[in-house]
């Protein structure tokens, strides 16, 4: 009875921070609300029309009829947005939760990670077949130049799963909240555009934040740190590479953002088997004939729930679906809204995330790694803010010289 208790109360405080952070976003997301009468769109439109299109980002909404009463295009728009980023948490919070446990429970970092890329894949083929998503066409020299992204997926994905699952959730995450900092110094390198003074001054309170939190987080360990780092490169270079991917001629090669995401989780998931094999041997692709397997059925999780071959599954399934639909979500929230507000609401997730790890799964933070983190998260934040800034400087001055 005790145990239910927990169990519910626990629950109980994971759907109230959920809805927080929901809330949250609905009230960011209000910042970049439209003003105005959109130019490009109707007055009206129908509330069928609404419902048919809810799934489709756009920048504005018409009013919507209602037939008893019209609802304002501005609160269609906030209702829409505002459910693309509910979803982006829902998702990254199941995901979270559930590859933590199978990590914690089968310690099996490289087969969780093949699981994050591999699970989705009958789904993203389905979206082509199907034709609901038309797939990606490329030519030879294209998929050559894919390579670079996709390894650095794989490595970023790889690394995160290490660093999750060799200490604290929470604290694993303040490492990954340094992300920013390392795409900001490869964009400058790869592309030869850099940034301004300020934006770079910016990246201090991140590092220092990290610096301070690390010196006194009781479970820091230098594979934890190690493995962050590797993830954190590995993401930052395959979103600089993403981005020149992104600017081929999208009505023929059909890589918009998902689709984008969607070719790197499938190239991820070939790149990954042969590491699997080598690191963790051929029972982790078969992970039931794995001697990790038959040691944890029996055990009782941080909860005190039996591990059963069902609770397994379950974890790995449902850690893999979770990471392809919270990333489907995120792209479907960036369409809709500035790179300001999307920042704003990635390190609002971190948070909730290091909030939710905390409540979940018991890992305690002293005051100063607590402060460290704040510190961090909030250097985050700051940089988003003023890169957002100086971009819309630079475009303001482009359009300028062009007038």
């Amino acid at each position: 009875m005790v145990t239910s208790s927990l169990r519910f109360g626990k629950s109980a405080r994971v759907a109230l921070l959920l809805l927080v952070g929901i809330s949250l976003l609905a009230s960011t997301a209000a910042i970049d609300a439209p003003g105005g009468k959109p130019s490009s769109k109707p007055k009206k439109q129908t509330l069928g029309n609404y419902a048919k299109l809810f799934l489709r980002p756009s920048k504005s909404e018409a009013d919507i009829d209602a037939y008893a009463f019209v609802i304002p295009g501005k609160i269609g728009w906030a209702a829409k947005t505002s459910f693309y980023f509910g979803l982006w948490y829902f998702f990254n919070i199941f995901y979270n939760v559930a590859n933590k446990k199978a990590l914690n429970a089968l310690n099996l970092p490289w087969m969780q990670s093949l699981a994050c890329v591999g699970v989705g894949t009958p789904y993203i083929g389905l979206l082509w077949l199907l034709g609901i998503q038309a797939a990606p066409k490329l030519t030879s020299t294209q998929f050559n130049a894919l390579a670079p992204s996709i390894a650095c997926h794989s490595a970023g994905n790889v690394g995160g799963n290490i660093a999750f699952g060799s200490g604290a959730l929470g604290f694993a995450h303040v490492l990954k909240s340094m992300e920013p900092a390392f795409t900001a110094i490869f964009s400058g390198v790869i592309t030869g555009k850099w940034k301004s003074l300020y934006e770079y001054a910016a990246l201090l309170p991140i590092m220092g934040g990290v610096a301070y939190a690390s010196a006194s987080e009781l479970n820091f360990n230098m594979l934890q740190f190690v493995s962050a780092m590797v993830s954190n490169v590995g993401f930052s270079l395959r979103s600089v590479w993403s981005k020149e991917i992104m600017s081929w001629d999208r009505s023929v090669t059909k890589m918009d953002g998902p689709n984008t995401f969607r070719v790197l989780q499938v190239g991820s998931t070939l790149l990954t088997i042969p590491f699997v094999l080598a690191v963790e041997g051929w029972r982790a692709l078969f992970p039931w004939t794995h001697p990790n397997w038959k040691a944890a059925i029996g055990k009782l999780d941080h909860a005190g729930q039996m591990i059963t071959p069902a609770y397994l599954w379950s974890q790995i399934i449902l850690s893999g679906l979770a990471f392809q639909l919270y990333y489907e979500a995120s792209y479907l929230a960036l369409d809709a809204v500035t790179p300001i507000t999307y920042s704003v609401g990635n390190n609002i997730k971190r948070i909730v995330i290091v909030i939710t790890s905390v409540i979940v799964f018991g890992q305690k933070m002293n005051t100063q790694s607590i402060i460290g983190s704040g510190i961090a998260l909030g250097g985050v934040f700051a940089y988003s803010m003023i890169s957002d800034y100086f971009a819309n400087q630079a475009k303001a001055a482009a359009s300028a010289r062009k007038n």
